[in-house]
């Protein structure tokens, strides 16, 4: 009843061909009309996986909780010192304080006044009075520096302290050897034209204060107004920032670099990466796919109407796609090459059977009629089976996969329902001649022959070598970490890579929502105590502790400070002073390295050697040298004279730009957690995350985020292809009993693609290529064109067809795999990891599908059964 319902479709087609082709292109019209006004890629990662899992009803309850964190943009300011990064956040961040209504909320985490200010009394008590009692000993250095912060100044305060305190034994050389290697390293580097900076925050005790970052490193945290018209919403604020800090001129005046990362930046650079060389790819992949088409179908107006047909169906398809989803995902937006790669595959398999037809019947209509009813049926099946395996992803809670296999089944259906009447009415008009050959591979001659003596024995060693490497499925690898399938060479992955192992970070952080900050405040101190923990942080950690005895020994270390750090500076020295300053420093150095063998006498060498260099180079070598080491200098003393004026702090005091992001206005309040982690790259790093993980949710279970969220997703993603995966044999099964009526043959079909399936695995695990959250799309693609395939195998061996190998048949399934491979191919070749990854996997898949089906399968088949009758 199928094929005759085809036949007749065919039928109706080539005698009405104007008229099906007026209607398609009418179709096409209003569809494609309907894509360009309705395109939308949503990028956001996160929301691939739709799970009402706890660890999700969390995760959700803290982005509504605190949306900005997923809109925000960290700034990441590098400079040579760390006085220059801080300075220039704070002049950025400021910058962009001024424009509220592009950037709402700019917060500095860990820098600005409030940190500058009150930076000592997150110093424990014992520390800050040792600090106190250094600085009230270090009060003529600091007096003679503060006077005259320059070159000179540094070389006339050391020379005092070698001419006078050295020899009263009031300092010891090697105390100064940390001073005089940083200080030769600055200017070797600066003879050298390399960008250097004396950091001298980095020199002392002060360098601890709460919230510094990696030495250089300063950061200004933007949520801005975002522009969701654009495919990249925080594309024009991150603009707006590198103009803003383009203009502040931050690299001239403190040699600085402006680097954005943040959960924005790396949503827009996903896009970008995926749309990076698309439009190469797609180029030279249709050029490719209208390659194999010539060299299957031999015939320029036949290539023709399968190309239109196939350009049809991909655009009434992507408008279908559109009105049922709204926006395509980073793993949707693939099915327009599935589309071409599997529905390019039902117009080959016509298109050669048209060919063989109209090798021996001159009538058009005739043969495109006998094509039906020997094609029509398989494609049929095929298009069902692809389309149900598709379809078999919509009830899970990938919904990633879950969209792609909606929009991909009704491609299938859509691609079939274009090969039967769009593209016989365009062979009709086009009128593409016989030539008189019917398509076989004949080259396989030797193969069918070989495998028809050896079944047996082939049968058993090729089950031998199955079995063999299924050992090695256990060790299949799964990568689920979102991060992995971003471009690491994009500015915001890479910024965030240079930046891991930093707590501002917080790539491995989880995070606890509480009803309140007290409550936040208990989680924070109970899970602190936990081994596996590094830190736990509240709203209330920003709030210094022990303020009252702090203060006190501030308060007399400013006693001391205060009256020289607020002395006038000198005016700058004339260069002629600056060389003497330097020759007698160098002349200093030398003598008290004789006097004083040891530690310090290297280093004190070395800033001779170098100090000597500087002398003999030019006055804007020396200019260069100065900016190095006096400009962070005055910095320093700056922020020494903000430090000893701190004041008492409450909650109330906290920036309120850094408040929003721990309390929200109905009081909840969150608490972050960090591990503690090796060092960046450890092997061992993944078991420890994992410890971390168990041991917080073993002592809090509503911890989310972070790592809980990865594994949740992993849990999830496996979940769903576990049932996807049922569900997809199950519906197959179903449809070939109804349409095969012989269990037999239905094992004859499904075998070949379960073994199929089990080959690409053990060959994963023998590349060494992980399952992530894109490339899984390839083991549901495996059973859509796997059945396929195999499908047309027992049509034509159930109809008594021989040979198999050498056949019309293998000629169609190589050229329709080849045709499916350019498509897959051209995903290996992006600029995004997880797209990228996704192709070669697919690669892999469609190989190993492709020799089940046309070598396992035959072997499996054997002669047809003494009832089959030859093909009409």
């Amino acid at each position: 009843m199928l094929t005759a319902l085809l036949i007749r479709l065919v039928r109706s087609a080539v005698r009405g061909a104007w008229t099906t082709i007026a209607i398609s292109v009418l179709l096409t019209a209003l569809c494609g009309w309907y894509v360009a006004g309705h395109f939308a890629i949503d990028t956001d990662i996160d929301r691939l996986l739709e799970s009402n899992a706890p660890w999700a009803q969390r995760d959700a309850a803290i982005d509504k909780a605190f949306p900005q964190r997923r809109q925000l943009i960290l700034a990441v300011v590098q400079a040579p010192a760390r006085e220059l990064a801080d300075a220039a956040a704070d002049a950025l961040a400021a910058e962009l304080q001024a424009q509220p209504k592009r950037f709402p909320v700019v917060s500095q985490p860990g820098g600005g006044r409030y940190f500058e200010r009150s930076g000592l009394l997150f110093l424990p008590a014992d520390q800050v009075a040792a600090i106190s009692s250094q600085l009230g000993e270090a009060r003529p250095l600091i007096s003679q520096l503060q006077r005259d912060p320059s070159l000179r100044g540094m070389a006339d305060t050391l020379s005092t302290m070698l001419a006078l305190a050295l020899p009263m034994g009031q300092v010891k050389l090697e105390d100064m050897a940390g001073l005089f290697g940083r200080s030769a390293a600055v200017i070797e580097a600066t003879l050298k034209g390399q960008p250097a900076a004396m950091s001298w925050l980095d020199m002392g005790a002060s360098a601890a204060q709460y919230g510094a970052a990696m030495q250089g490193a300063s950061f200004v945290a933007i949520t801005p107004v975002l522009d969701y018209g654009n495919l990249a919403a925080g594309g024009d604020a991150a603009g707006d920032i590198r103009a803003t800090a383009a203009k502040l001129e931050l690299g001239k005046r403190f040699g600085a670099t402006v680097r954005l990362t943040g959960p924005q930046p790396l949503a827009d650079e996903e896009f970008a990466s995926v749309a990076q060389g698309a439009a190469l790819n797609g180029v030279l992949t249709v050029l490719l796919v209208v390659l194999i088409l010539w060299l299957a179908l031999r015939s320029g107006r036949l290539i023709l109407a399968v190309v239109i047909s196939l350009f049809a169906g991909l655009v009434v398809t992507a408008a279908l796609g559109l009105a049922m989803v709204g926006a395509l995902n980073m793993i949707s937006v693939a099915f327009a090459v599935l589309f071409i790669g599997l529905g390019g595959d039902f117009g080959i398999q016509f298109g050669v059977r048209y060919r063989a037809e109209r090798a021996t019947e001159p009538d058009l209509a005739q043969a495109l009629a006998n094509a039906a009813h020997v094609a029509g049926g398989p494609l049929a099946l095929a298009a069902g089976a692809t389309a149900v395996a598709f379809f078999s992803f919509l009830p899970t809670d990938y919904r990633g996969v879950a969209e792609l296999g909606q929009i991909a089944g009704v491609g299938m259906l859509v691609a079939f329902a274009a090969t039967m009447t769009l593209l016989p009415a365009l062979i009709t008009v086009l009128h593409p001649p016989g030539d008189g050959h019917v398509p076989s591979t004949r080259w396989l001659a030797p193969a069918d022959a070989f495998f028809e003596h050896h079944r047996s024995g082939v049968l058993l060693a090729t089950g031998a070598v199955i079995i063999a490497g299924m050992p090695l499925l256990p060790h299949l690898r799964f990568d689920f970490d979102p991060l992995n399938l971003k471009d690491p060479h994009s500015e915001s992955m890479s910024t965030l890579q240079a930046i891991s192992a930093m707590p501002e970070a917080g790539t491995e952080d989880v995070a606890v929502l509480a009803p309140s900050l007290a409550e936040a405040q208990t989680v924070a101190l109970r899970l602190s105590k936990l081994p596996e923990v590094a830190r736990a942080i509240t709203l209330q950690s920003f709030v210094p502790e022990q303020q009252e005895e702090k203060l006190r020994h501030i308060a007399v270390a400013a006693k001391e400070l205060m009256p020289a750090l607020s002395q006038p500076s000198s005016a700058p020295p004339t260069d002629i002073l600056r060389v003497a300053a330097l020759i007698r420093l160098s002349g200093q150095l030398d003598l008290a390295a004789q006097d004083h063998p040891g530690k310090g006498a290297v280093p004190a060498k070395r800033l001779a050697l170098a100090l000597r260099q500087l002398v003999t180079a030019n006055s804007a070598m020396r200019d260069r040298a100065e900016a190095a080491i006096s400009l962070p200098l005055r910095l320093a003393l700056g922020r020494l004279r903000e430090a000893l004026q701190a004041q008492a702090v409450g909650i109330q005091d906290v920036p309120p730009a850094l408040a929003r992001d721990w309390v929200t206005k109905d009081g909840r309040a969150l608490a972050t957690i960090t591990p503690k982690l090796p060092a960046s790259g450890d092997a061992a790093r993944p078991q420890v995350v994992q410890r971390f993980i168990d041991a917080v949710l073993r002592a809090e279970p509503r911890a989310a985020s972070g790592p809980i969220s990865i594994q949740g997703s992993a849990d999830t993603i496996m979940s769903a292809f576990a049932q996807a995966g049922g569900w997809a044999v199950l519906s197959i099964t179903v449809l070939l009993w109804l349409t095969l009526r012989n269990f037999g043959d239905v094992l004859r079909t499904l075998v070949p693609l379960l073994v199929s399936a089990l080959v690409t695995l053990e060959c994963c695990v023998l590349g060494g290529m992980p399952m992530n959250f894109a490339n899984v799309i390839a083991l549901p693609l495996l059973l859509g064109v796997g059945v396929a395939f195999k499908i047309y195998y027992v049509m034509a061996w159930r109809a008594g067809q021989t040979h198999l190998l050498q056949s019309s048949l293998t000629n169609a399934v190589l050229f329709s795999a080849a045709t499916t491979a350019a498509a897959f191919g051209s995903l290996s070749y992006s600029h995004h990891p997880g797209t990228a990854s996704m192709g070669r996997l697919l690669i892999l898949a469609l190989a190993c599908t492709l020799v089940g089906a046309v070598f396992f399968q035959p072997i499996l088949l054997g002669r047809p059964r003494a009832d089959a009758r030859p093909p009409k």
